[in-house]
């Protein structure tokens, strides 16, 4: 079943639509949960819980491509998991993503666009850049990758992955501030 097919199911409240979504994209949100989480029974849960929260947030969303929203709850899911886990013990990679793109990015109290409109600029900004730099660049902070993982999946070195994080981070300071400063 196509996309605005199921979203349909989710306005009329149909809850066919959260067993329909689970068989088409249980799979690959599973998967994509498990790069996060570790534990097999954490990855099922945080997908359980995504499709709770999609169950809830449509209406009023109405998502064009389900499985990419979808995995955004499931990334948010399973961070805030990772958070409550860890509450003492911050996750050091987190930490240290976050603090990479700390560099670039504007603190969130002085964001006032949407999210639609920060993944529009984010996008605007990823299409400027070569396939190699985008894929590094997302395997790091969308999927959130190691640097260790990203040179054995890409052929680059250590050093020559955090050169190009470094360089593509300072790029997206640079295009936010040519957009006026702020996403």
């Amino acid at each position: 079943m196509d996309d605005k097919r199921i979203v349909a199911l989710f306005l009329e409240r149909d809850e066919s639509a959260v067993s329909i979504t689970m068989e088409q994209y249980g799979a690959g949100l599973l998967r994509f949960a498990s790069r996060f989480l570790k534990d097999e029974r954490d990855a099922e849960e945080c997908v359980n819980e995504t499709f709770a929260k999609a169950w809830s947030s449509i209406p009023p969303n109405r998502p064009d491509d389900l499985f990419a929203y979808l995995a955004v709850i499931c990334r948010r899911t399973a961070f805030k998991m990772i958070e409550k886990q860890t509450a003492q013990k911050r996750s050091a990679e987190l930490v240290e993503l976050t603090a990479e793109m700390e560099e670039c990015l504007p603190c969130p109290e002085t964001m006032d666009r949407t999210e639609s409109s920060i993944s529009e600029t984010l996008n605007e900004y990823l299409e400027t850049l070569g396939r190699d730099k985008r894929a590094v660049f997302i395997g790091r902070y969308w999927y959130g990758d190691s640097i260790a993982d990203i040179s054995k999946r890409t052929g680059f070195s250590k050093s020559k992955v955090k050169s190009m994080l470094h360089r593509t981070r300072e790029g997206l300071r640079k295009f936010l501030e040519e957009k006026g400063g702020s996403l």
